[in-house]
């Protein structure tokens, strides 16, 4: 069972996340499994807010904890996007 979910925010530890500096914090957009079932070796996709994405395994990642301000703009900024109709048979 994979650690993080797709769309869970994630920051990149240890010196991986050093050498990204303030820029370290990103989204998870992609998860592959490991083949032999090792979940500390699954590998993770993360969109970064400057359109980078890097590909990393779970033992490079930590969660994200968000703030009660943070979870209020997110869920604002959801409220403001347009609905669609995809997905839905006419």
């Amino acid at each position: 069972m994979p650690r993080f979910k797709i769309g869970e925010r994630v920051a990149l530890n240890g010196l991986l996340g050093e050498l990204h500096g303030g820029d370290a914090i990103g989204t998870v957009v992609f998860i592959a499994p490991d083949r032999h079932g090792m979940d500390v070796f699954d590998e993770y996709e993360v969109a970064f807010e400057d359109s980078r994405q890097l590909r990393v395994r779970s033992f490079q990642l930590t969660h994200i904890v968000m703030t009660d301000t943070e979870t209020h703009d997110e869920a604002a900024s959801l409220d403001s996007q347009p609905e669609t109709d995809l997905g839905r048979k006419h």
